[in-house]
This record gives structure tokens, sequence and C-alpha cells, in this order.
């Protein structure tokens, strides 16, 4: 924090800047120290370690983007793992979902979702949802010895480091195809490739998701509040593939509305900028 502002560097030379016109909390864990400022455009926001994870005004974007793609993609999404996510917001999208009947979140760190029921109460009153269940706890020793079998696998994990580094290996994934149904599906947060420094990781990601999955898709969503703008993810299912009609006739059927995701968004997200595809396709 500098002054009234706060700067989200995704390089030494570049950042985003955040006027601060209230602290309202601060509170360190055994494993992050977790913030929540007041900004005018993007309203309550929660800081990791200094690392902007969302605002109340736009998460709608990135929990949008990285539940409801495969929701759809998926024919008959039962039951829904989520590693991370203790903010709730991408539980409270996959809720959304008639079709879900059960969902497991495993968040590592307690207090980012005590804090969160204080701060963004929109998005955990879906903690009450008998379909619901949080499990405090290290997600990767979780997918390592889960007897349970998923239909769907969401990793919305923080950037890779410290406890979240293991969440972009392969050995990760190698443990969620185990753990996933015959035809499960494996979404995960995976960076911009605008961050220099990130690159190489969202190229071994996307590797290692191909030795696994037959179908493997990279995805984009624009989210102004994410350090450079432009903001990866990737699908990877065992059977399912996403750019397949059928997946954009059950959003054209469905009758839900959302405030960013919509058929055209669905489509045009797998479409990627030609120095992506140069390093990944």
């Amino acid at each position: 924090m500098k002054e009234n502002w706060h700067i989200d560097y995704h390089s030494p030379n570049r950042g985003l800047a955040l006027k601060v016109t209230k602290k309202l909390y601060e509170e360190t864990s055994d494993y992050q120290t977790l913030e929540i400022i007041e900004n005018p455009d993007l309203g309550t926001v929660m800081l990791l370690d200094g690392v902007l994870m969302l605002g109340s005004e736009d998460e709608f974007v990135y929990h949008e983007m990285l539940a409801l793609p495969s929701l759809y993609a998926h024919p008959n999404p039962l039951k829904v793992l989520i590693i991370g996510g203790g903010d709730c917001g991408t539980m409270t999208r996959v809720l959304s979902c008639d079709k879900v009947k059960r969902v497991v979140q495993v968040e590592i760190d307690e207090m980012v979702t005590r804090v969160a029921k204080i701060y963004y109460p929109e998005l955990t009153k879906c903690l009450a949802d008998p379909r619901a269940e949080v499990i405090f706890g290290d997600g990767l020793k979780f997918i390592q010895t889960s007897s349970e079998r998923f239909d769907l696998i969401m990793v919305d994990s923080t950037d890779p480091v410290g406890p979240a580094a293991g969440l972009f290996r392969k050995e990760f994934f190698t443990d969620c195809y185990k753990v996933l149904a015959d035809d499960g599906i494996l979404t995960i947060q995976s960076e911009s490739p605008w961050i220099p420094d990130l690159m190489d990781l969202i190229v071994e990601v996307n590797q290692g998701l191909k030795d696994l999955f037959t179908h493997v898709h990279p995805y984009l969503a624009g989210i102004q509040s994410y350090q450079a703008g432009l903001w990866m993810f990737q699908m990877a299912s065992k059977i399912h593939n996403p750019k397949d009609a059928s997946v954009e006739q059950r959003i054209r059927e469905t009758k839900k509305k959302y405030r960013y995701f919509n058929e055209e968004i669905y489509s045009a997200s797998f479409a990627l900028p030609q120095f992506v595809k140069d390093k990944l396709c």
C-alpha cells in the first residue's frame, strides 16, 4: 500500500493502480495476508499478499468465465469439485446450475471464507445451499486421497507461488484425471499471456493437460481489474468437445441470463491471439 494508491504490478515496468478511499480490514493467516480496501470503481476489493483477487463490481466476469463454460460443455454436471475459491464466487455460479446436485469446495485458508462472509455476503450466501460442502484443507492432498469421483473439477487458485504452485503441475492434473468421472472436465485459471514471466508456465500447463486429456482448449476473458487485463483459462475434457455445436445449443436454450457470459462470448472466448497460438498450438 502506498499513500492512497495500491499498485498491482505484472512486470517491473507495468501495473494496475487503484485509488484506495478506505482500508477496511487486514489479517495475516499461516498462508497469506488478506486486506480489504475500497475503490470508487471496483467497490470492495480483496487483496492477498498485495495482489488483487476480486472487486465487488466486476467479480462476475472472472467467476462466470471459470464456472459456466464447463457447466455447459458437460451435458450432465451432477457433481462438481472446486479447488480454492474461498470467496465463494465460483461456487455461487456453479450452484446456479439446476443440474448440479453436489458441490465440494476445498479451500486451504479458512480466513478467506470467513472474511468473505463479512464483505461479500452476496457470494457466501450460497453456503446455505444444501448441495454445498466446504472443506478447509490442502486441495493437492484432497485430490490425492479422494475416493469420490466428480463430473467437473474447477481450480480457482491464486497465482502460482507458495501453496498454489503445485496446482499448475502435471502431477496435479494426473491426480485430477483419476478423480474425474469417465466423461469429466477439468477447468483451471491459467494466468495472463501478457505477463512475461508466466508464458513459459502457461505453455507447460497446456502441454501437461494435452498429455492426459483428449480435448484441451485455452480460452480468454477481458477482466479490467486483473493486472494485464486479458486472462486465460484452460479447459481439459476426457471426451466432450467444448466446441461442439450441442454446447452452443444448450446455452441458447437456457432461460438464465448472466452479466458477462452468453452464447457469443462462449464461442469467441476460444479465439486466441496469434502470439498465443504460436506458443500453444
